[in-house]
């Protein structure tokens, strides 16, 4: 039996690989802790940096050595793509290449690569230093967001409005690069695609709600996005125009999107991975398809593993965030038929703090419902109910 090889411990990729009948070797980082959902699927798991080429290759080596060569290199984890492109391309296994991962990884480039598009936004790389300045030239008409340009998990984003605020931000901000553009208006979307040697194929659309300034931090995702077909069709055709522009050809990607009500679609990022948070699971929930089988299927030149049957009409999830920084000291639920699943990230006495970035939010709960309309308002009243107390931080003595 053929094997591929899985680049950090997903519980959702490893259960698409058993479903597919193959054997499966997972590499994970070193000091990380491996899922038991990862365990159960797993024929072998080994140690090495996934971020490293060199250190990823000499595994996968000595592997094939006593395995004989994997059949797929992939990855369902950011830091990875780099790494799972760049092998997989030098073994000749299909793959997005590495220049496409590198693209989309670095937010800058992929502006540059969208400016001969009806995509295009107004935007300025560099470092703090020359994106304070480029701010502070253009007056206190605009309202930019700034991010680091190879940013994840919403960490790090920033609004400012003025010379002023630009200049605060700077006297904060770190040494890497970083992008600002103008704040784009109106409700956002996560676009999932997969594609077979570029013949893209629409997946799924989920809408979104976040902490919206100065963070953007996601709070509420509902699937299927309550759209027109016709911003249905816009939505694809914007991830599909893309995806062609970082040449990014095979298996799953994320696009998120902006509807601004003036300029059209604008697009915020795009991934060669599929979604975080729980999305993939949301779509399953309503429709049946799994989309790490789906990105497996258009890699391997198979049909689909799997195809179950829906549970509802919709489904949404909501993140509970702390009320502000200090120690977790309580934390409850009101019972309630309407949620799938509880989740929570922190215990009582750990620290948290006012959310910066998506690590920040303390739990998640999932909700079914006949319509977008219904399973947003569980979620919402769901998570409204969650008891958080948080004891402000102790005074240094």
């Amino acid at each position: 039996m053929r094997w591929i090889c899985l680049l950090g411990p997903s519980p959702g990729g490893c259960l698409a690989v058993a479903r597919h009948g193959r054997r499966l070797v997972v590499l994970v980082p070193p000091g990380g802790a491996v899922p038991g959902r990862v365990t159960a699927h797993a024929d072998r798991v080994v140690v090495a940096d996934i971020t490293d080429h060199t250190a990823v290759r000499a595994a996968v080596e000595a592997l094939t050595a006593e395995l004989g060569p994997p059949e797929l290199v992939t990855s369902f984890t950011e830091l990875a793509q780099e790494t799972s492109a760049r092998l997989a391309t030098d073994l000749g296994l299909p793959s997005v290449s590495p220049e496409a991962a590198a693209r989309t990884r670095d937010k800058t480039e992929m502006r540059r690569l969208l400016a001969d598009t009806t995509y295009a936004w107004p935007y300025v790389g560099g470092t703090a230093l020359e994106i304070a300045a480029r701010i502070a030239a253009g007056g206190d008409d605009t309202r930019w967001v700034i991010k680091p340009a190879a940013g994840t998990g919403s960490s790090d984003v920033s609004t400012v409005s003025s010379r002023a605020e630009a200049e605060r931000w700077l006297d904060g901000a770190g040494a890497g690069r970083y992008i600002a553009e103008h704040a784009a208006e109106g409700p956002e979307f996560g676009v999932d695609v997969v594609s077979v040697d570029g013949r893209h194929t629409p997946f799924a659309i989920t809408a979104k709600r976040s902490t919206e300034s100065p963070r953007f931090v996601e709070t509420l995702h509902v699937y299927p996005a309550p759209v027109s077909a016709g911003d249905e069709a816009l939505l694809y055709d914007t991830a599909f125009a893309v995806l062609d522009a970082l040449d990014v050809r095979w298996g799953a990607s994320h696009t998120q999107v902006r509807l601004d009500p003036t300029h059209g679609p604008v697009v915020i990022e795009t991934h060669t991975r599929l979604a975080g948070d729980f999305l993939p699971e949301l779509v399953e929930l309503v429709t049946g398809r799994n989309l790490y089988d789906f990105h497996l299927a258009a890699l391997l030149g198979t049909g689909p593993a799997r195809e179950g049957t829906g549970a509802a009409g919709a489904a949404a999830i909501g993140y509970v965030l702390p009320p502000a920084s200090g120690t977790l000291t309580d934390l409850g639920v009101e019972p309630s038929d309407e949620v799938v699943r509880w989740e929570f990230h922190k215990a009582l006495g750990d620290p948290v703090r006012e959310v910066r970035g998506s690590d920040d939010r303390i739990g998640y709960a999932i909700v079914l419902g006949a319509t977008a309309e219904e399973a947003v308002a569980s979620v919402a009243r769901a998570v409204a109910n969650v008891r958080v107390r948080v004891a402000p931080p102790q005074e240094p003595p």
